[in-house]
């Protein structure tokens, strides 16, 4: 971690930057105009349609329409059809189902589906059931030349009445595929676009005829393999990026067991907007990525035997959707309603070629690096090895008519703590303190940079982050910018009310708190440079955030409805002042943050586990390592540790602990009950071997990117480094042997670079 990053400016322009924030975000959230206010999250390209050329006819078969020294791009008019070829070894992927490869098995709707390359889900009404194809439906299509590809006016006629227009460029070995937002018409009244399926079978394949796999950015990565499944699931992969809109959906109870214990994981979120898919014996892949429309993208990958006997993958558009209203505030009666305003953003898809040994997932991961690094959607940041120790400060339980404070790690138990570590060889740990302000962990949201007497008080944590930064240490005060504490705090203002204008809750079966409200993003705004300013003025530049990093919601205020477009562009401005003035780290973040963060916490290093998954990879990680450090999930609370350790090493995530210095029995009557492993003493020695372990580990990788990683034949994982090292992994029950390497079993062995 970089220890004295540049982090305050003068009180005055602090001062000014601040108020600036301040007035922005009064500005959206008190809009109150009968259209919606939309702010832009076009990123990289321009919503204007483009400069034409003249008309082009590819209504016969394929014309070729741009091409490179390494690829042609072909094109079909009437199904919006389009060829990739590789040159160099002739692989060709298709975007929609030729006839000669039509199996015939299909009704005139997934006919009509596997042959279009735009697919429109429609609502009439308030129905949102209609398919819209180049098939089936009544259509036109004007296609012009420009620059390096071409341009189609689109227009489905009948009952529909849409107009879009679709940009397509060839540009090296990359295919770029857009729709203006401003060539999107609906024009029948009561007739809307719901999704846009963009190019939704590009790099099909049929059963098994292909060898190879698609990505699937579930966890840490996943792979569906491109073999026959045989009917045996009826569902494939739908992950809205950046989690669920909670503005949209209504939340419950989680449900628990013995009245405390919470019994439901949650499913990994989309981090990224990506996608791939490699034809392994071609040779060929693409990865695929969603450049703008991200915020209201689902990324689609269908394996075969689902509806058709095709395996597709693709990136599926949400413009405008359907949600239910009540009518009171008992909630006797809703109505089904139409959201008012639809998605208003380019809609950019970019598929990256890769061919030869680069044309696997390795291949993606790399592609995907180059292109985050290239386009500032990631910074380059300080890679050295840190175990992460975090602590949890006081609780709160009830007692009488309130509540009384439960201490589990005062600031000086802290320090305590950490000078033991120091002297078993644990050294430069970053540690995230988490129930340090007054009140506790669940005194939320945290407005002021106060902490708890019962930890020492704030002279107690200031001497705490300073003494442990003198030391190389780094001690990082928690903020959960997203939530309230219904208990703790007014919700009568600032609360996020849904689209349907009902105020958002999140209910939990705790011992004390039980009912959460969601900030509106603008508070949760102020209340982050508040932070910052206040714990700037005492010389603390150390900042763990939470909640805004992974959560995005559309939200309405005083009739006004506001996108996840807006609650985006509020949470990046927010953290973009932080990151200008702290070290920050954000916990689990969407990828549209990542150069927001000088670390990542609570990494996945596996997917969601849903049954067609033939196999998990460590994507993100591959993306990430040697860019950012990224930090694991709690050891604490892992079932196999032996399998998490291995997985930390395969993947290059750093360990995590959360410990209290008091017994976990204090806890049973707090919030956090379900924290039945956490005092110290218990693991203090595992600290202190996966330290010397993986930090030795991290010195032979330092500042090197994973170049490649494949399981070998006899199941023995290898990872190679950008220095020449390789990681070598054996899960297995019994020693394994690869290139002279011998690993015994559920361990590991390191070959370090010449």
């Amino acid at each position: 971690m970089e220890a004295n990053k540049q982090k305050r400016l003068p009180l005055i322009i602090g001062a000014a930057a601040a108020l600036i924030i301040i007035v922005s975000v009064v500005l959206v959230a008190v809009a109150g105009s009968s259209k919606p206010m939309q702010l832009s999250t076009d990123k990289s390209h321009s919503k204007e349609i483009p400069s034409l050329g003249e008309r082009i006819s590819a209504a016969d078969d394929f014309l070729l329409v741009a091409q490179n020294d390494d690829y042609e791009l072909y094109y079909y008019e009437p199904r919006f059809s389009l060829k990739v070829v590789n040159k160099n070894n002739g692989a060709v992927m298709e975007s929609t189902v030729s006839d000669e490869k039509d199996d015939g098995k299909n009704n005139k709707s997934w006919t009509g589906y596997i042959k279009s390359g735009i697919v429109i889900n429609a609502i009439i009404g308030t129905l949102n059931t209609y398919q819209v194809d180049l098939n089936t439906v009544p259509s036109k299509i004007e296609t012009y030349a420009i620059d390096n590809g071409i341009y189609a006016k689109i227009s489905f006629l009948g009952d529909y009445m849409f107009d879009i227009g679709v940009e397509v460029r060839l540009e090296g070995n990359e295919l770029v595929v857009r729709i203006p937002d401003g060539s999107v018409k609906e024009n029948k009244e009561g007739t809307y676009i719901s999704t846009i399926s963009v190019l939704p079978f590009m790099g099909y394949t049929y059963l098994d005829d292909e060898k190879g796999y698609m990505l699937v950015p579930d966890g840490n990565g996943a792979l569906i393999e491109l073999d026959n499944k045989e009917g045996r699931y009826s569902t494939g992969f739908s992950g809205l990026v950046y989690g669920a809109d909670e503005g949209m959906t209504s939340s419950s109870a989680v449900p628990v067991i013995w009245e405390s214990y919470e019994t439901v994981t949650e499913p990994s979120t989309v981090l990224a907007p990506v996608f791939g898919m490699a034809h392994t014996d071609d040779e060929l892949a693409y990865l695929g990525i969603v450049e703008s429309g991200d915020e209201r993208c689902s990324i689609e990958v269908v394996p075969n035997g689902i509806m058709v006997d095709y395996n597709r993958c693709f990136a599926k558009f949400l413009l405008r959707d359907v949600f239910v209203q009540p009518l009171n505030q008992s909630n006797s009666g809703t109505v089904t309603t139409v959201e008012k305003d639809r998605l208003h953003s380019d809609l950019t898809v970019r598929y990256i070629f890769l061919e030869g040994d680069d044309a696997d997932y390795t291949g993606m991961a790399g592609a995907y690096r180059d292109y985050l690094l290239e386009n500032g959607a990631v910074k380059q940041r300080d890679t050295s090895y840190h175990t992460r120790v975090d602590f949890l400060g006081t609780e709160r339980e009830e007692f009488l008519m309130g509540t009384k404070a439960v201490a589990m790690t005062t600031a000086d138990d802290i320090s305590d703590i950490l000078d033991e570590l120091s002297q078993s060889g644990v050294q430069n740990v970053i540690s995230v303190y988490k129930g340090w302000q007054k009140g506790g962990l669940y005194n939320l949201p945290v407005t002021d940079y106060t902490a708890d007497g019962n930890i020492g008080g704030i002279a107690g944590l200031d001497r705490l982050i300073t003494e442990q930064a003198e030391k190389g240490n780094s001690i990082y005060v928690y903020d959960d910018a997203l939530s309230v504490n219904a208990k703790t705090h007014s919700t009568t203002y600032n609360v996020m009310k849904m689209v349907n204008k009902r105020t958002f809750k999140q209910e939990h079966n705790r011992q004390v708190y039980d009912l959460f409200y969601y900030l509106m993003p603008g508070r949760s705004s102020t209340n982050i440079s508040g932070l910052v300013d206040k714990a700037g003025k005492r010389g603390i530049d150390t900042i763990a955030f939470s909640g805004v990093s992974e959560k995005l919601f559309s939200y309405s205020y005083k009739g006004s409805f506001y996108s996840r477009t807006d609650t985006m562009d509020i949470y990046d401005s927010a953290l973009e002042y932080a990151d200008e003035r702290c070290t920050v780290i954000l916990e689990t973040p969407n990828a549209y943050l990542w150069d927001r963060g000088d670390a990542f916490t609570d990494m996945p290093l596996d997917s969601s586990d849903y049954l067609y998954i033939d196999r998990e990879i460590p994507f993100f990680s591959i993306v990430l390592k040697g860019i950012v450090p990224t930090y694991s999930g709690y050891v604490n609370f892992e079932a196999n540790k032996t399998e998490n350790f291995l997985k930390m090493v395969e993947s290059g995530v750093y360990p995590s602990f959360y410990v209290t210095a008091q017994d976990s029995s204090k806890l049973i009557y707090t919030n956090s009950s379900d924290l039945y492993s956490l005092e110290y003493t218990s693991y203090k020695d595992t600290i202190t071997d996966y330290d010397a372990k993986l930090r030795a580990l991290a010195q032979q990788t330092e500042g090197a990117f994973i170049t490649d990683h494949e399981v070998l034949e006899n199941g023995l994982c290898r990872v190679s480094y950008s220095n020449g090292t390789k990681v070598y992994v054996n899960y297995g029950e019994v020693p394994l042997t690869a290139e002279d390497m011998t690993v015994e079993a559920l361990s590991y062995a390191v070959e370090e670079g010449v």
